[in-house]
């Protein structure tokens, strides 16, 4: 297990690393667009299957992303970005790739029951309306959307610890050989010690989701998707240097 330190670049880095991440997937445009396609349809599929659909997409999450990671060190590298990257986390990390993956999945499930519990909106209302969209009218999704808000606000500030914890934990695991507690530990504390390239980084981020969304036929998320892992790859390498752990 290698031994790293925890640096705290300025807030303007948050910009440069969507600008490293976005010469990352240009250089392989193709490649990228193909293996998000490729996760995509696998996710549909997964999802489709009753009862351990959705949980299975929690728990191979931090595989995905370790497999984007990975593509993105062997493109800064100069090397080329191929399909086989996919299955990077399955061979280095893969216990602590699964504990992550697990974790997330628990601590969602938790908060999520837990503001059912103490919020008067209708969160499977809403869930229902997104997994199978139907016409309703402006008033009804008024409605719907009013009734939920205070839900999702409090899920968003349970949730904001857990997906600290997790945005750089299948970065160490799979390339730091980091047990999962301590990858979602280093994980959490570099990213509250680093708020503030990471607010730029991720009010950018939200932008560009807004106009992928609008781009018809997922097209734009074939190229979002990419470029969040690639920036996250660069924010990981700005982020974390060999070094003396303190």
């Amino acid at each position: 297990m290698n031994t790293l330190t925890v640096l705290r670049p300025p807030a303007a880095q948050g910009l440069n690393w969507i600008q490293q991440g976005w010469a990352l997937f240009k250089a392989h445009a193709v490649p990228w667009a193909g293996m998000t396609a490729l996760v995509f349809l696998v996710l549909m599929g997964l999802g489709a299957l009753p009862y351990i659909g959705g949980l299975l997409l929690f728990v191979l999450s931090p595989f995905i992303v370790a497999g984007f990671l990975a593509a993105s060190r062997a493109a800064s590298q100069g090397e080329p970005v191929t399909f086989l990257f996919l299955g990077a986390g399955f061979r280095q990390g893969r216990d602590s790739l699964f504990f992550i993956g697990v974790a997330y999945m628990v601590v969602t499930l938790l908060v999520l029951q837990g503001v059912t519990v103490m919020t008067p909106g209708d969160m499977s209302a809403l869930s229902a309306q997104v997994a199978e969209p139907r016409t309703m009218t402006p008033e009804e999704a008024e409605a719907l959307l009013r009734s939920v808000l205070p839900s999702l606000g409090l899920a968003s500030l349970l949730l904001t610890p857990m997906l600290m914890a997790t945005w750089f934990s299948p970065a160490l695991a799979h390339f730091e050989g980091f047990a999962p507690v301590k990858a979602l530990w280093w994980s959490l504390w570099a990213c509250a010690v680093n708020w503030r390239p990471l607010l730029v980084y991720t009010s950018i981020l939200a932008l560009l989701g807004v106009v992928a969304v609008l781009i018809p036929f997922g097209l734009g998320l074939l190229v979002f998707i990419p470029l969040t892992l690639t920036s996250t790859y660069a924010a990981y390498e700005a982020i974390f240097r060999p070094g003396d752990a303190s």
